[in-house]
C-alpha cells in the first residue's frame, strides 16, 4: 500500500454519514458518533489490545485507555519517526536495514493515524451545517488545526444535553406500539435503544423494558397462548433476556404456516379472535359475528386492532385521544371495509335530486362521494346494530 495514496474513507464502513439537517441533538449526534465509531474500528491498528483498529481516535485517550480491556496493554498514539531513520555510527548492513525498515513502518503507522483522524473530521463536518460549529474557526488558520474530538466535544456540549423533553420521547419511542407485519426484532431494538439513550440519566431498569414490552405484546392481540404461558413461568425466570428469547421462539411459531401472501389476512384474523373477549379495551368492539374493530377519533371504526384514538399516528387537529365508539366525542362517523371489499353502493340521490333528474352540482357530489365510499361507509348512528358486545 502507498501511504501516500491512502484515503482511509474506501475502508470506512460509512463512508458517507446521516446528514443532520436541522439543528443538532443527542439522538441525532449519538448515531453521527456511532458511524464514525464504526468506521475507526475498520482501520486496522496492532496498538493498545490490537483488536479495535482506530477507536481510539473516537474517545479522549484517558478514557479511552480507561476501558477494562485494555488494561495492562494502553494505547500510546504515534508520532512522527523524523524525516529520516536513526543510523548510528558503525552499524552493519543488517542493523541499516532493520533501522529503515522501523522507521518506514513507525511512518507509515503515523500517516494511516493522521489520516484517518482528517477523514473522520472531514466526514463530520460535512454531515453537520457549518453555522453549528463555525465558533471553532481559527481567523487565519480555520479548521486546519481543529481535531475530531475537539468538533464531537463542542457539538456534545453545544447540542447534546439530554432535556426533559428528550426523554419523555425516548419512552415514546419505546412504547411505540409493534405491528404483527414486521420482524418481532424491532420491538425488542426499540427497548434497547431506549435504554441506552437515557443511560445515565433516567435510567430504564431491565424491569421496566419487561413491563414495556409485555403491554406492547398484549396490545398487539397475537400472543394471547404465548403470554398465558409465560407468566406461568418462575418469577426469577421473568427476566428482559428470558423475554426477548422466549417471544422470538414465539413468534417463529406464529409465522410458520403463514404465507407471504396469507400473513396479512392471518395476523389481523388472529388479533381479532384474541381480543374479542378483551374487556379492558375500550376502543373494541366485537361484531355479531364474532369479529372485531377499532375505533380511532380521526379514522372512525377500522379492522386495524392496534390502531385507535391513543395510539393513532396520523391525527386530526382536534383529534381526542379519548374517543370510543360509544362515546365519539365528535369523531369521526366512518367504518372502513375489509381490505379487497368491493363497493356496492356507490351513491343514493336524495328525492329532490330524482324529480329533478340531478345537476352537475349533483354529479360532483356523487363522483365526490363514490371516492369516499371506494374507502369506507357512513356509520349509522345507532351503534348497537353494529355489535353484539362492547369490549
Amino acid at each position: 500500500m502507498s501511504i501516500r495514496s491512502y484515503d482511509p474513507t474506501t475502508d470506512f464502513i460509512h463512508p458517507t454519514l446521516t446528514t443532520i439537517k436541522a439543528r443538532p441533538n443527542r439522538e441525532t449526534l449519538k448515531k453521527l458518533i456511532k458511524e464514525n465509531k464504526d468506521n475507526a474500528r475498520n482501520i486496522h491498528s496492532a496498538r493498545g489490545a490490537g483488536d479495535e483498529g482506530h477507536l481510539r481516535l473516537c474517545f479522549p485517550l484517558a478514557t479511552y485507555n480507561a476501558r477494562a480491556h485494555l488494561a495492562g496493554t494502553p494505547w500510546i498514539d504515534p508520532v512522527h519517526p523524523g524525516a529520516r531513520p536513526n543510523i548510528p555510527g558503525g552499524a552493519t548492513a543488517a542493523q541499516i536495514q532493520q533501522a529503515v525498515s522501523e522507521h518506514s513502518y513507525d511512518l507509515q503507522e503515523f500517516q494511516i493515524f493522521q489520516s484517518t483522524e482528517r477523514a473522520l473530521l472531514k466526514l463530520t463536518m460535512k454531515a453537520i451545517d457549518e453555522v453549528y460549529y463555525k465558533a471553532l474557526e481559527d481567523p487565519d488558520e480555520g479548521y486546519s488545526m481543529l481535531h475530531y474530538m475537539d468538533l464531537i466535544q463542542h457539538l456534545l456540549e453545544s447540542y447534546g444535553q439530554l432535556t426533559n423533553d428528550d426523554l419523555d420521547k425516548n419512552i415514546d419511542r419505546m412504547n411505540e406500539q409493534w405491528s404483527v407485519n414486521v420482524p418481532i426484532e424491532k420491538l425488542f431494538n426499540q427497548i434497547n435503544d431506549a435504554q441506552a439513550f437515557a443511560r445515565g440519566h433516567d435510567e430504564i431498569t431491565d424491569r421496566a423494558a419487561l413491563r414495556a414490552g409485555l403491554k406492547n405484546l398484549e396490545n398487539s392481540g397475537v400472543f394471547q397462548v404465548a403470554l398465558k404461558d409465560w407468566r406461568a413461568k418462575p418469577t426469577a425466570e421473568h427476566t428482559w433476556n428470558n423475554f426477548q428469547t422466549f417471544f422470538k421462539a414465539a413468534n417463529t411459531e406464529r409465522l410458520r404456516s403463514v404465507t407471504t401472501k396469507q400473513a396479512g389476512y392471518h395476523d389481523q384474523h388472529q388479533a381479532n379472535a384474541a381480543t374479542s373477549n378483551n374487556k379492558g379495551n375500550p376502543f373494541i368492539i366485537t361484531l355479531a359475528d364474532g369479529e372485531a374493530m377499532s375505533y380511532c377519533f380521526s379514522h372512525g371504526l377500522q379492522w386495524d386492532l392496534t390502531h385507535n384514538s391513543n395510539t393513532c399516528r396520523n391525527r386530526h387537529p382536534e383529534h381526542n385521544t379519548k374517543a370510543t365508539l360509544n362515546n365519539m366525542l365528535g369523531g369521526r362517523c366512518q367504518i372502513k371495509r375489509k381490505p379487497g371489499e368491493a363497493a356496492i353502493v356507490k351513491y343514493i340521490p336524495n328525492n329532490r335530486q330524482q324529480r329533478s333528474g340531478g345537476s352537475s352540482n349533483h354529479s360532483e357530489r356523487a363522483t365526490s362521494q363514490t371516492r369516499t365510499d371506494s374507502t369506507s361507509t357512513t356509520a349509522h348512528s345507532d351503534v348497537s346494530s353494529l355489535t353484539s358486545t362492547q369490549t
